[in-house]
């Protein structure tokens, strides 16, 4: 019996066997998936880094008072501060000091205070307020808070009553 041949064929006519790139080749599919990879541990780090940082403890109670000065707010004027990061303006009106938050109710946009119109604008939205932080009109859906203060002496105590 005859024994099968393989059937390839291995003269003139035949293809050469595919060797090109050798060692240039592998190297480039190394550089390749290095290259990859950085990109995944990229993006693995973009979201993992906010990620990992949202589980830092969240400040407990109340936020440390903001302290002024009641001789830097003039009788008919105003001031501004910060109290747990966020702003403030204090009037000194006849009848008495009045603490406002400047934090809409909308959706926590800064309102800016309009001396002119004695009325408080919420830039985002359009919404407004009275000088007393009532909403008056657009979106927002209550008034300005009250921030609570106390009055020691020559200082004002905000969030510290």
């Amino acid at each position: 019996m005859e024994e099968k041949k393989d059937t390839a064929q291995t003269g003139a006519g035949a293809a050469p066997e595919e060797k090109h790139g050798g060692k240039f080749m592998a190297g480039r599919r190394a550089f390749l998936g290095a290259c990859a990879g950085g990109s995944g541990a990229r993006g693995a780090g973009l979201g993992g880094v906010p990620l990992l940082a949202s589980f830092t403890p969240v400040q407990r109670g109340k936020p440390e008072p903001a302290v002024m000065n009641l001789g830097d707010i003039p009788e008919g004027g105003f001031a501004k501060g910060v109290y747990g990061g966020h702003s403030f303006i204090v009037f000194n009106k006849k009848t008495g000091i009045e603490c406002l938050s400047l934090i809409c109710t909308h959706l926590g946009c800064t309102v800016k205070w309009e001396p002119a119109k004695k009325i408080f604008k919420c830039p985002c939205h359009d919404g407004w307020y009275d000088e007393h932080g009532i909403n008056k009109g657009g979106p927002p859906p209550a008034p300005l808070e009250h921030l609570e203060y106390k009055i020691a002496g020559d200082k004002l105590i905000v969030g510290g009553a």
